[in-house]
């Protein structure tokens, strides 16, 4: 094993995780076309959108970008519901929100409930069209594959809070199958500390026909196409957005680590934030051990929209969270 690939997050979840071919139900080829005509249409104008993005007030701006979001998810054939508050507040105040990881229909149903600046791989800006709307949208690039570059990213998120902006991340570092999920690495959640910032856990959960599905889960050795094409086949695929309330970063801290400065403390303090995040989106991780300093670890490392690596054949037999049966309070139109 490579120097790298022994600290960066590792999934079991592959192509065993998915459905079988025809177990679902689908659209014909018709549709599946005029899906793909549309999801086409869209991007060109969120091209156009981001090119324009800095000229329109801020108010205008972050309107016609949920809307630009939801109408691509409608575009891809998938129904957004949402549930919780979808309010952030505002007065300079920033906010980390942090959700599990599943597909990369994930971010766009972020982005369809608030407009957020996500944490993303430095190689998304070289890529086609995608590359020049991240830019422009304020995505905060690292290079993952440098752990020396760490501690100056989580400076960035630090810097993006203090700001106020909405910051948006996936602290399980890779993707999980939705049936199970990752333990939340803690570096990110320094960010909000060192900003005084709110974090607010997201959960994102799939469904068609009402029941869990694995159907938008991009795991594995899958590709993007293969998975963009079963994405726009699938009939009735449902992302399930629940807001949990935000709470202060700094509120995790006991009365005697209050009195404490020293990076130990941190230390424990981002670890603390990270298991409390994951246990609110129903997560079942084990604890991690203390470990003093300003860890260098792979288990710091923070999470990208879309990383996937290389998985074991065989999934883990962890029983999925409870999911809870809840009315959608707000849609996204």
């Amino acid at each position: 094993m490579s120097p790298v690939r022994g600290w960066l997050p590792e999934s079991p979840c592959g192509r065993q995780c998915l459905p079988r071919s025809g177990s679902l139900p689908s659209v014909g080829m018709v549709r599946r076309i005029l899906r793909l005509l549309l999801v086409v249409v869209l991007l060109c104008c969120g091209f156009s959108l981001g090119c324009a993005s800095p000229l329109l007030p801020p108010g205008i701006r972050g309107c016609a970008a949920r809307r630009w979001f939801a109408g691509l998810l409608a575009g891809f054939g998938v129904e957004l519901r949402v549930r919780g508050d979808t309010a952030f507040p505002g007065g300079g105040v920033g906010t980390l929100v942090v959700a599990n990881h599943v597909s990369w229909l994930d971010v766009l149903a972020l982005q369809a409930v608030r407009p957020m600046r996500m944490l993303a791989k430095s190689e998304l800006r070289s890529w086609p069209l995608l590359g020049t709307f991240a830019v422009r949208s304020g995505t905060l690039f690292i290079e993952r594959d440098r752990l020396r570059c760490l501690p100056a990213a989580v400076d960035r998120i630090t810097g993006a809070l203090d700001e106020g902006a909405v910051v948006g991340v996936f602290p399980e570092g890779t993707t999980w199958c939705g049936r199970a999920s990752g333990q939340y690495r803690p570096a990110v959640f320094q960010a909000a500390l060192d900003a005084n910032a709110q974090v607010r856990p997201a959960v994102l959960r799939y469904r068609i026909g009402g029941e869990p599905t694995t159907a938008a889960a991009f795991v594995g050795d899958d590709t993007l196409l293969r998975s963009v094409v079963s994405v726009l086949g699938a009939r009735g695929l449902v992302v399930e957005l629940e807001l949990l309330p935000p709470f202060p970063a700094r509120q995790t801290r006991s009365t005697s680590t209050e009195r404490e400065v020293s990076g130990g403390t941190d230390g424990r303090t981002r670890r603390e934030l990270a298991l409390r995040c994951a246990r609110a989106s129903g997560a079942v991780v084990p604890e991690r051990s203390a470990r003093a300093g300003w860890t260098s670890s792979g288990g710091e490392v923070a999470g990208f929209p879309g990383e996937r690596f290389d998985r074991s054949e065989s999934h883990p037999r962890v029983a999925p969270p409870a999911q809870e049966e809840f009315t959608v309070d707000s849609a996204v139109p």
